[in-house]
Order: C-alpha cells, then structure tokens, then sequence
C-alpha cells in the first residue's frame, strides 16, 4: 500500500479513535477533551505506535491550523463593540485574571526548581490562558443570560489574546538566554517579526474576509470562505516566520468587527462552528500523541504546583470582579472558580515551546497537558455552578437600593422604507419600562436573489437601519442592526428570533388593502407564519405598507 495512503488510514482511524474515546469518558461525565488526550496518549509514540515519530512528523502541519480554527473563534469576542459594553467589573477581573495566575506560578515554580528558569517563564506565561470555548459551551447548554457570563467569557477570551502576545514576544529573549539566538538585536528582530508580522498577516486577512462576506449569504459559502482564510493566514505566517497563533487571532478579531460594523458579527463563525468538534479531536488528539509519560512522572511536582497556583490566581481574579459587581461573596467566590479552565491555546503554545526550546520544552509540555486533564475535568463543572449561581439574584450594578433590572432582547423586523416614528410608536406598543430599557435588534429581511441581484439594495437597508437605530438611541435605547438574507420573510424572521434568544418579536402588518406578499393568503399571512414558528410572544402592530419587505 502507498505511504500516503497509509497515513490517511491512521489519521482516519485516529479520529474515529478520539470519538469514540470522547463518547466513552462522557459515559465518566469526563469531557471530551480528556477523552481525545487519553487516546492521543495511547496512540502516539510513546504508546502503541499508532502514531509512529515519522508520520507525527508528516502530519505536523494539521495543529497549527486546527489550532489556528480554534483561536479564530475567540476573535468573535473581542470586537470593539463587545469590549465596549463591559462594565468596570470585567476591566477589574480581566488585568487581574493576566496578572495573578502568571505571577503566582511563576513564584511557586520558582521555590521548587529554580535551575530552569526557562521552563518558569514559559509555563508562568501559558498559565495565564484560559478557555473561552469551554465556557461558551457551558453558557450555551444552560442557555443563561447575565453579567457575570458575558464578564467571565469576555475576560477568558482576553486572556487568552494577552497570552499570545507575551509569548510571542518573550519567546525570542529566552531563545536569547539560551544562546539560541546569538545577540540581543537578533532577538529583538525576531519579536519584531513574530507580533508585527503576525498583526499585519492577521489584519489583511480579516479585512478581506470581511469584504469578501459583503457577497455571501449561504452557510456553505461562509464556511468555506471562513476556513480557507483561516488555512492562508497560517500558512502565510509560518512561512514567513511569523506568529500564526496571533495571526488567526487577529483576523477573527477583525472579521468580527468588520461583521459587527453591518450587524452580522456572528455569521462566520456560525458556520465554524460546525466544524469545530471533529478541529478539535485532530487537535487534542495529535497533542495527547507528543506526551512522553516519563515527562509527566518527572515534572509530577512541577504540574501538581502550576495546577495549584494558578487555580489560586484564576480564582482570587473572579472573587475581586465579582465582588466589584456587586454580586455577594458565595457568588464572587464561585465566579473565580468558574474562570479555571484551560485548553487550546495552553496546549497550542506547550507543543510550540517543546519545538523551539529543546532542554525545557518536554517539561512545559509534560506539564501543561497533564494540568490541562485536571482543569478540563473539573473546570466545566465549576464553571456551570457558577453560571447557576449567578443568575440566582441578578445584582443591582449602581446602587443597592434598585430594584434589579432584567434586561429584554426585542427582535424588530423592518421595511425598507419604515419611518423612524413609526418605529417609536411600536416600541411604545411593547410595554417597555422606562428605567429598564430592552435592547433592541432592528432587522431587515431581504430576498436571497434580490441581495444577490444588488450590492446597492444591501447598502440602502444598512444605511435606512442606521437612520432608525440612531432615532432608538437617541431615547436610551441600546440597538442593534442586521441585514439579513433569507428565502422568505417569516422564515427569516423566525431564525433570527431564536438565534438571538430574543425575549419579544415586534412586527407590523398590513392593513387592509396592503399587498400580502407572494404566495400569501388573507388566512395564512407570513405574520400567522411566523406565529407558528416561535415560541416567544409575537406583538403586531398594524401598520402600512409591509414589514421587512423592499418596497
């Protein structure tokens, strides 16, 4: 049999090996995390050979694009307006959450082996990380809405971008210490070339994308368009001998926001996400593979201590923001539990640091992945009970003596030729509390071949939402827009409705004499459509002329 074909038999026997590894450790209520590790171990070279030292070696370019899938995501979180909407209470968690870990790992390391400074510094930066993922699948399964979600998952993905950073600009004076690297302006040049150029490729590759998905509305499309800039801007950056971990980074920080600026932040890595379970057996899997479980015994000290210091940093980061919040010290207390999983990008930077820092590497590896066992076991759980408890009393952010205020999400479809006032007449209809403004998502739902027809009907709905949120805001309103291709109206609409989870939909319809679109009838009216589609309650206003339709 051919080489290549071989190597495509382990490689596919190895994912269905991480499955059903996956599927057995959730039998343990273990995540599938730890199931991919265990059988990567087994597998690898220093198991049963599956996975032999040549073929590792051949297939190494598939972790830092899986890798490069995973970081991508992350981008979704930190776009302007995401950082933006946080309250003091994330800035307090988020300087704490770089500081505290890092630096109480770096001191307990210390203490116990203080002849591999190398080692101390590299794990003291990787303990930083965290793993937004991880805490994003927590809040999704529960389905929870509050503060203290968008504070711990705004704070981990952060975290995680700092961690990169420092990495990639401490890695090359540690080279440096080493002698690796033969002068100080070597090393300087190659931090340059590693943050600089990682921040070039990543934001050329994010504005393209986002001006290629100015064009594209299916799913497959998006997906396509999403992993092949994703592929690219790996490639490129390695090439190059640039940072590919900071750049996949940076380009979906910028795609997001690109995507948000026309109130679709979401769509891309909407598509991603369908394929980032079998991204993450690859990953997860090919990394269990390079543990050498000698290692593991060895840096048994190492790894019992950097788990217990930088669960002590994560957790006292989370007491203090969450008791800036203002939510009670059981709460606060559970938060910084909830901030202890770690994943992707530790394990990511732990296999870069055993390829570039030969003597050290082994032991930051060893001891990453056995620390990530521990947190990806007991993290998620820690991190659902703190999710749970915090949406027990929604605290009051500015004073004790208000009552809490549970914010709405209200899902308003429009037409192309709504009238601001009109618009304020609905929202009056709705019944919305004065001091408890709802956030409002003012969309316009537009035939598939009329946006792919015209560029210019994309550019007028986006400008006439501009025009109407800015009359929301004007009264307190916090809005958000999007255009949003689809086959039908009420299809439309009612996708939207329960992708954004929204608590209200407010719609116009026609009265009488008003054209009912095609394919509609007096009895079945896409407003009866829509009905039947959602769960959440409907408000219709009557209104001419025809809601979230081009006139």
């Amino acid at each position: 049999m051919d080489v290549i074909w071989l190597d495509l038999l382990v490689i596919g026997t190895l994912i269905a090996l991480g499955y059903l590894g996956a599927r057995l450790t959730a039998r343990l209520r273990l995540p599938s995390v730890t199931g991919f590790l265990l059988v990567g171990i087994l597998a690898g070279p220093h198991g049963i050979g599956l996975l032999s030292s040549e073929l590792m070696h051949s297939i190494a370019f598939a972790e830092p694009l899986a890798l490069g899938v995973i970081v991508f995501l992350i981008g979704e979180q930190l776009t302007r307006k995401m950082l933006r909407r946080h309250e003091a209470s994330f800035w307090v968690m988020s300087i704490l959450n770089i500081i505290l870990p890092g630096t109480l790992v770096g001191v307990a390391l210390w203490l116990l082996a203080p002849e591999d400074p190398v080692s101390i510094w590299l794990l003291a930066i990787i303990a930083i990380s965290g793993a937004p993922a991880t805490i994003m699948a927590v809040i999704s399964e529960l389905e929870a809405k509050s503060r203290a979600c968008d504070t711990m998952l705004g704070a981990s993905a952060l975290d995680s971008v700092f961690t990169v950073v420092a990495y990639s600009v401490a890695a090359p004076f540690l080279m440096l210490s080493l002698q690796i690297h033969a002068t100080f302006g070597e090393a300087m040049a190659d931090t340059a070339a590693q943050v600089g150029g990682g921040l070039l490729v990543g934001v050329v590759g994010g504005f393209v994308l986002g001006w290629l998905l100015r064009r594209v509305f299916k799913d497959g499309e998006l997906l396509v368009l999403g992993l092949v800039t994703v592929l690219l801007v790996v490639a490129a950056a390695e090439a190059l001998g640039f940072s590919s971990l900071l750049a996949a980074l940076v380009a979906g920080v910028v795609a997001a926001t690109v995507e948000e600026d026309r109130g679709e932040r979401e769509r891309v890595f909407r598509s991603l996400r369908t394929v980032e379970y079998p991204v993450y057996i690859i990953f997860f899997t090919l990394a269990g593979a390079h543990l050498e479980l000698a290692a593991v015994l060895a840096a048994g000290g190492l790894a019992v201590a950097y788990i217990l210091a930088r669960t002590a940093g994560k957790f006292l980061a989370g007491l203090a923001g969450g008791l800036t919040a203002r939510y009670d010290l059981r709460q606060s207390a559970w938060i910084g539990l909830g901030m202890a999983p770690q994943a992707g990008v530790a394990v990511g930077l732990a296999l870069d640091a055993a390829q570039t820092f030969p003597e050290s590497g082994a032991t930051v590896n060893a001891v990453i992945l056995a620390a990530i066992v521990v947190f990806e076991v007991a993290g998620p759980a820690l991190t659902k009970r703190a999710v749970s408890c915090t949406m027990e009393i929604p605290p009051a952010e500015d004073s004790e003596d208000l009552p809490a205020c549970t914010t709405r999400t209200i899902l308003m479809p429009v037409s192309a030729a709504l009238p601001p006032e009109r618009l304020l007449n609905t929202i009056e209809a709705a019944g919305c509390d004065a001091g408890c403004k709802p956030t409002v998502i003012l969309a316009h739902i537009m035939p598939l071949d009329r946006a792919r027809r015209s560029t210019n009907a994309l550019r007028n709905a986006e400008a006439h939402l501009t025009l109407l949120a800015e009359a929301l805001r004007a009264e307190g309103y916090t809005v958000e827009t999007t255009v949003r291709p689809d086959r039908t109206l009420d299809h439309g609409i009612a996708a939207l409705a329960t992708e954004l989870d929204a608590d209200l939909v407010a719609m116009g319809a026609p009265l009488r004499g008003s054209r009912l679109g095609p394919g509609l009838s007096p009895l079945r009216t896409m407003q009866h459509r829509v009905l039947d589609a959602l769960d959440v309650p409907v408000l219709i206003v009557p209104m001419s002329g025809h809601v979230a339709e081009d006139e």
